[in-house]
């Protein structure tokens, strides 16, 4: 009994000892707005739509890779926005440089973009219609897979969410803001 209640507060320090998954950006903190450089250029913006500088530390220590996503999840009615998704990050990574969302060799070598709600393989930035701030999401999860076979199928965050389910050992977010005004 006391070598297991040893053995179980030995693994408690363990683990609280190495700290959380976070998320963090360079550019945005958590609750701030993102820079006018992210903002989308379609639709009515014309902003660069380049990505911010995402990093991420204390993934799970049996971390296989990663997957990134960017969601304006309030949008649609609450059924989300998809504004980026990338996967296959390898676990070497502790994040993305800024810009990395402009194409699939922006991003570490082996990663890929899945096609964002724009239909687009790459990131879209935020391109709110005018009024309160939307809430813009990134997203990195640490999976327990190295690498997501996709071949022959054109792959989609919907997609992405049933491939993962399952082996997600952890998920860190940054929740940040942008909004225009009313013209």
């Amino acid at each position: 009994m006391l070598k297991t209640t040893l053995l179980a507060a030995l693994l408690f320090v363990a683990v609280t000892a190495r700290g959380a998954f976070t998320l963090t950006s360079p550019a945005v903190s958590e609750g701030g707005t993102l820079a006018e450089t992210t903002v989308l250029n379609a639709l009515d913006c014309r902003g660069p739509n380049r990505s911010p500088a995402l990093q991420w530390s204390d993934a799970p220590p049996n971390t296989q890779s990663f997957v990134v996503l960017l969601d304006d999840y309030e949008a649609r009615m609450g059924d989300g926005f998809i504004h980026w998704a990338a996967y296959n990050i390898p676990a070497s990574a502790n994040g993305l440089a800024e810009n990395a969302g402009a194409s699939d060799v922006s991003l570490p070598p082996g990663s890929r973009h899945a096609y964002s709600d724009f239909l687009q393989r790459n990131y879209g930035g935020p391109c709110p219609p005018a009024g309160p701030p939307h809430k813009y999401r990134f997203t990195v999860y640490a999976l327990d897979i190295p690498t997501i076979d996709d071949a022959g199928t054109p792959m989609t965050w919907r997609k992405l969410r049933v491939v993962i389910h399952g082996h997600v050992l952890a998920q860190a977010s940054l929740t940040t803001l942008y909004g225009r005004k009313e013209s």
